[in-house]
């Protein structure tokens, strides 16, 4: 049995479904902040799990710092910022998304030009 969709979107359905949407497209970038941190403190012998949360609460810190910025501009300046909750969830995605990738390429240098040094249990007893 074939089913067909003949009901197509309205124009309000259409708004409802984007104002929705900007919560779930934040889901993506924490995974992929987590992730990559996770590579990053796996490969240079860091703790993986916890630079792993790191980058997820840098990029929703990020995103939260903005907000606080942005209304307290508008507070202070007296403006009615009339831009819809979508196009604010994008600015915050991408402003989190630079403070998180920049984190990392900070992290990526210092841990490459200081690499952690692995004692062994026969060094500490030789000395």
């Amino acid at each position: 049995m074939k089913r067909t969709v003949e009901k197509q979107l309205s124009f309000s359905e259409l708004v409802i479904f984007t104002d929705k949407s900007p919560h779930m497209l934040t889901i993506i970038p924490i995974y992929l902040f987590g992730k990559s941190y996770y590579n990053l403190a796996k490969l240079h012998g860091r703790s993986p799990w916890g630079y792993a949360i790191l980058g997820a609460v840098i990029f929703l810190g990020a995103q939260l710092i903005l907000g606080f910025l942005i209304g307290l501009l508008m507070l202070m300046l007296d403006i009615d910022l009339d831009l819809p909750d979508f196009v604010l969830s994008l600015i915050g995605i991408a402003f989190g998304v630079l403070a998180a990738y920049g984190i990392e390429s900070l992290l990526k240098k210092n841990w490459e030009r200081n690499p952690k040094k692995d004692f062994s249990e026969s060094d500490l007893l030789d000395q």
